[in-house]
């Protein structure tokens, strides 16, 4: 058995950085203060700029990029990087990002146009200062016969690993949208208790209450957040943070790694 296999490797990852600013504090409070060992920042998502700033501010922290085609929020909408006519399929009549998978399948997605979007994010992000350690995608995920070439091909372009292709075991949520804000923590330590020796991969979504995360509405019925976005992340932050959290990480032997750190075993 390789020493992979014999530890309990998790890989803890932040998404959806730069999509309000409450989102960018408490991305930053969980990496330093938390368990969290990686972020990535959305190009396409309004607070890109803070999150990018961010970044550039704490060097020692494990950024990538959060690859991003859909806006899924109802009344707050994202734009791509790219000019609307470069990527006719993959906005709307008004120039906004479709605001779901079904929508983004729906429609034909030309993976050339993907690619060069993702391109240009990527690029937009390094020019911004953003040190780039790994790249993943925000709500389709890269196991798709369409989208893995595309993201394989980017990992090789930038010399960058692809979350979510390097074996690793993604672990059930801890309740995002159906665990109230009060057992968020223990969810969480169950989550921890059951965890196999191996490569894990834990997604967290750090936020906090505040009136722009608190207005958050998904477009999908079945994920709205019926206790309210701001609050659901707050309890996530206060997990991830959490001293008995962070004691019961050594108590059970767990190894917390970036993305930064595993490429370079």
């Amino acid at each position: 058995m390789s020493k992979d296999n014999q530890e309990k490797i998790l890989l803890t990852r932040a998404d959806d950085m730069g999509y309000t600013h409450t989102g960018n504090v408490a991305t930053i409070e969980c990496m330093r203060n938390g368990i969290i060992r990686s972020a990535a920042i959305l190009v396409i998502a309004p607070w890109f700029e803070e999150a990018a700033r961010l970044t550039r501010d704490n060097p020692d922290l494990c950024f990538g990029v959060h690859l991003g085609l859909i806006g899924e929020w109802r009344g707050y909408r994202w734009r791509p990087v790219l000019p609307y006519s470069a990527i006719p399929s993959l906005i709307d009549e008004d120039g906004f990002l479709w605001q779901s998978p079904r929508d983004f399948w729906g429609h034909h997605p030309d993976m050339a146009e993907v690619e060069k979007e993702f391109t240009a994010q990527i690029e937009l992000a390094k020019k911004k200062g953003v040190k780039i350690s790994y790249i993943d995608t925000h709500y389709v995920m890269p196991y798709n016969e369409h989208y893995r070439p595309v993201m394989e091909r980017l990992g090789k372009k930038y010399g960058v690993p692809v979350s979510c292709l390097l074996g690793e075991h993604e672990l059930d949520d801890f309740g995002i949208y159906t665990v109230p804000p009060d057992e968020k923590e223990k969810a969480l330590e169950q989550v921890l208790r059951r965890l196999e020796p191996g490569v894990n991969l834990l997604i967290g979504h750090p936020g906090l209450s505040s009136m722009e995360n608190d207005a958050l509405v998904h477009f999908e019925p079945e994920h709205v957040q019926l206790l309210g976005t701001g609050r659901l992340r707050a309890a996530e932050t206060l997990a991830y943070t959490s001293p008995r959290i962070r004691r019961l990480v050594d108590e059970l032997g767990i190894k917390l790694m970036s993305y930064a750190e595993f490429a370079k075993r």
